[in-house]
């Protein structure tokens, strides 16, 4: 395979900790383990690196050009107005170095796909865009800007660039069918997951004290639906303690909700590293949890789930289509109607039934063999070497 020069624009990479972060770190490092070279167009972090993260960094074959970056806003409209900004001011780190042999856009920070679009155009290069959400029809259910004509706008750039590029990568199947019935012709499916090879990553079994554990940990916004969740806590016993930990637009009204019903729930402040398995360790079932209103959720696989799968948790789905689907395939856990009685029901039967909690690492496994981001990368390598094959021959 000849050795290639591969430009990746994203909105957060390490040492930012992201769903594209975590994609991206391992994606990147096996590119740069079969011989090419990556050069990554990112905000500039302040987080400081671990020594995990600094070892990536510091690799020969990866190369960071960071550009300044608005700080984050807890609005809609600020987020709306950082990455619009964010975007302008990657502008300049898009075309510095070496022209690369192909430009990577990961969506879905808009304003990153357009950038990567005229960068890929001016600079003679293919295009391959990374989907990661159902854009641009979850733009349209979310209704999450306010001005009816700009969604119709934003829409059809995205579809306009989605199908000038000269491939579209989905991290889902049916998205993939989705974008193919929609038109778009070079349509591929690489998934998300783990990094199977990492061997330090363990939770401890939690030991039997009378209570039973229900644990949430994510983003805490309108895409996860949560009030149902509150709402069944109405209806479980009083040895049954649900935990959510995470950050997001919903979380103040899930808080006074709680406390209208008069229901003692545990709301923690986001976690990284090593809490993060501390509070997998506390969990007897983790839920994974997307609202059943948008249609566009039917083809969404939240990157958590890989993660609770690889670490033998048992899952709880509120979730259905693909994301169903992988944790029946896993039999690593349950999914449940998305209502409040069949929830509180759900509850009620694993508290008198703890047997069903038991996974004996079928999750791990599954995950080993349908989600390894080390196989992704070596997927992405053949991939690139393709499209940047059929763009010398035009």
């Amino acid at each position: 395979m000849k050795k290639m020069k591969v430009m990746l624009l994203t909105h957060s990479f390490t040492p930012e900790i992201s769903p594209p972060q975590r994609r991206w770190s391992i994606i990147a490092d096996e590119l740069g383990q079969l011989g090419h070279e990556v050069t990554v167009v990112t905000p500039k972090s302040n987080r400081i690196a671990t020594k995990r993260q600094s070892r990536l960094l510091d690799n020969h074959y990866l190369k960071l050009q960071h550009y300044p970056s608005m700080r984050r806003s807890k609005t809609m409209l600020g987020k709306v107005l950082k990455h619009g900004v964010d975007a302008v001011l990657s502008v300049p780190a898009a075309f510095r170095g070496q022209k690369p042999d192909v430009i990577i856009a990961t969506v879905p920070a808009i304003p990153t796909l357009i950038v990567g679009f005229v960068a890929s155009r001016l600079r003679g290069v293919p295009l391959v865009v990374d989907l990661r959400d159902a854009w641009p029809d979850l733009l349209s259910e979310s209704q999450v800007i306010k001005f009816r004509w700009v969604e119709p706008a934003i829409s059809k750039i995205i579809s306009f660039v989605v199908n000038k590029s000269d491939m579209l990568v989905t991290v889902t199947y049916g998205l993939a069918g989705k974008m193919e019935r929609n038109g778009v012709k070079n349509v591929a499916t690489i998934t998300n997951g783990v990094e199977t090879e990492r061997e330090d990553l363990t939770v401890a079994q939690r030991d039997i004290d009378g209570e039973f554990h229900i644990l949430y940990l994510g983003n805490i916004g309108r895409s996860q639906g949560l009030e149902t969740v509150i709402r069944a806590m109405e209806y479980v016993p009083e040895s049954v303690r649900l935990r959510i930990v995470g950050q997001g637009t919903e979380k103040s009204k899930l808080m006074s909700l709680a406390k209208d019903l008069g229901l003692d729930i545990d709301f923690q402040d986001p976690v990284y590293g090593q809490e993060v398995l501390e509070n997998y360790s506390w969990a007897d079932t983790c839920l994974v949890s997307l609202r059943p209103d948008w249609p566009s959720f039917n083809h969404t696989v939240p990157s958590k789930l890989y993660e609770l799968l690889y670490l033998n948790q048992h899952v709880s789905g509120l979730v259905r289509g693909e994301a169903a689907e992988i944790i029946r395939d896993s039999e690593a856990g349950t999914v449940i109607e998305q209502d409040v009685p069949s929830l509180a029901a759900y509850i009620n039967n694993l508290v008198a039934n703890p047997g069903i909690l038991r996974t004996d690492r079928r999750g791990t496994d599954w995950v080993r063999k349908h989600g390894s981001l080390r196989q992704a990368g070596r997927e992405y390598a053949e991939l690139l070497a393709t499209v940047v094959d059929a763009y010398s021959k035009r």
